[in-house]
C-alpha cells in the first residue's frame, strides 16, 4: 500500500502545473486580532527624598485589552523554504494596572496615605513596532492548499506607561495559504511574539505627600495574533514542459516468403523436384512383322 501511495504522490507532483511561487520574490500585507498577555513587571522604587530604593518581584501587572496587529512582508521563495522581512505594528489599550500588596503597603507607610492599585494611572496604549527576519518551511503542493511553519527574530520598540524601550524579539509562526490565481495567495496565520526585557520608568507623587517616587519596571511583552494575509507572487521560472511521449514501437517485419523449390523438367515434359529422378521413357514399339513371302509359280 505504501508503494502505491508513493507512486500516486509522485505522479501528482509530476502532473500538477507549478504556480508562480518557487524561485521568485513576493510581497504581502497581513492584519488581524492581537491577544496580548498581561505584563508582569519586576519593579524598583526610588524615593527622591532620601534616594532609598526597594525592589519587588512582580511589583505591578499591566492588563491589556485585545488589540490589532498589522504587518508588511517582502520575501523570496526558494521552493520548500522562504526567507522574508517583516515590518509590524501592534496596538492594545491598557485596561488596568495591579500593584502587589507588598508595594502598596510600603507606599502607604512611607506616604502616610492609603495607596491601592487604583492609585496608579490607567488608560493609554501599548504600541509595538517591530522589524523581523523570518524563515519558513512550506509543506504541501504549491498549487493547492499549502501549510507552513517557522520563526523569526529581530528588534522591537515598545511604547507604554509614558516611556519607551527597545529590545530583541522573537516569534513562532504557523499558517496555511491557498492560491486564488497564479500570482495571488490568501492565507491565515497564527503568531506568538515575545520581546526581551524592557525597562519603563515612571514617576509619581501620592498626595498628601510631596515626595516623588520613581518606578523602574522591567518585563517582557508577549502576545498571540490571528492574522489574515494577502500575498502577491512576482512570478517564477516557467514549469518545465512535460516529457515527450515515448516513440511508438518499431513495426515487426513480416518473415520473407520461403524460396520456391528447385525443379527440373523431364524429357516427357513433367516438372519434378531437382533431387528426384525423371521417370524412365516408355519402351519403343515392337518392330513391324516381316512382309509375307512371294508365291512360287
Amino acid at each position: 500500500m505504501r508503494k502505491y501511495l508513493l507512486a500516486a504522490a509522485t505522479a501528482m507532483a509530476i502532473a500538477s502545473p507549478a504556480m508562480a511561487r518557487d524561485g521568485a520574490p513576493y510581497a504581502g500585507v497581513e492584519g488581524g486580532i492581537l491577544f496580548p498577555r498581561n505584563l508582569n513587571f519586576d519593579l524598583t522604587t526610588t524615593n527622591s527624598a532620601n534616594t532609598t530604593t526597594t525592589s519587588y518581584n512582580r511589583g505591578t501587572s499591566v492588563d491589556l485589552k485585545r488589540g490589532y496587529d498589522v504587518d508588511a512582508l517582502l520575501g523570496y521563495d526558494f521552493g520548500f523554504f522562504r526567507l522574508e522581512g517583516e515590518l509590524g505594528y501592534k496596538r492594545s489599550r491598557i485596561r488596568s494596572v495591579t500593584a502587589s500588596s507588598a508595594l502598596t503597603t510600603d507606599l502607604s507607610t512611607a506616604t502616610g496615605t492609603t495607596v491601592t492599585s487604583g492609585s496608579f494611572a490607567t488608560g493609554g496604549h501599548a504600541r509595538v513596532y517591530s522589524a523581523m527576519l523570518n524563515g519558513l518551511f512550506d509543506i504541501g503542493s504549491p498549487d493547492s492548499l499549502n501549510f507552513y511553519a517557522g520563526g523569526g527574530a529581530g528588534r522591537a520598540r515598545v511604547k507604554m506607561l509614558g516611556d519607551r524601550d527597545t529590545a530583541w524579539a522573537w516569534q513562532g509562526i504557523a499558517g496555511v495559504r491557498y492560491p486564488i490565481t497564479p500570482n495571488v495567495d490568501l492565507g491565515l496565520k497564527y503568531r506568538y511574539f515575545q520581546t526581551g526585557k524592557l525597562n519603563f520608568v515612571e514617576n509619581a507623587t501620592f498626595a498628601p505627600s510631596t515626595t516623588n517616587y520613581s518606578f523602574d519596571q522591567r518585563g517582557k511583552f508577549k502576545s498571540h495574533s490571528l492574522l489574515a494575509s494577502l500575498v502577491f507572487n512576482f512570478g517564477g521560472s516557467d514549469a518545465a514542459p512535460p516529457p515527450p511521449p515515448p516513440p511508438p514501437p518499431a513495426p515487426v517485419a513480416e518473415p520473407a516468403p520461403a524460396p520456391a523449390p528447385a525443379t527440373q523438367t523431364c524429357p516427357d515434359g513433367s516438372v519434378i523436384d531437382v533431387t528426384a529422378v525423371c521417370p524412365a521413357p516408355p519402351p519403343p514399339p515392337p518392330p513391324p512383322p516381316p512382309p509375307p513371302a512371294p508365291e512360287r509359280g
